[in-house]
């Protein structure tokens, strides 16, 4: 008797980041900036699934804290959403520095970037 089991691929957006193992525990706090001429919608995720969503106009940012544990190289999830919740853009990033959303107007609409390091 064989036995298979069907295992979902993990969409491309879910990689997890390079640096392996578990981050820092504790309160971790991030800033978030918004430097694009349109609305921006995300959320930002720990290893242990605490997160934060936010909504940010333009030129505009926020600063908040979260209690959980990081991704490995104490990196945390960023997840840019459309207004629906789908998302355009992620990356994992650190929290020693403050994290700048982009958009750019392309001809097919806009693209979507952060300054993960």
């Amino acid at each position: 008797m064989i036995a298979c089991a069907m295992v979902p691929e993990r969409p491309a957006h879910a990689q997890t980041p390079a640096s392996p193992g578990i981050g820092a525990t504790g309160k971790i706090c991030f800033l978030l900036r918004n430097r694009s001429p349109v609305m921006m919608n995300g959320r930002v995720v720990l290893q242990s699934r605490e997160r934060f969503t936010f909504r940010l106009e333009r030129n505009q940012q926020v600063e908040s804290c979260l209690v959980g544990t990081t991704y490995g190289g104490n990196r945390i999830s960023l997840v840019l959403l459309n207004y629906i919740g789908v998302p355009l853009f992620t990356c994992y990033s650190t929290t020693s520095h403050a994290i700048d959303l982009n958009a750019r107007r392309q001809e097919t609409g806009w693209h979507y970037t952060a300054d993960c390091r």
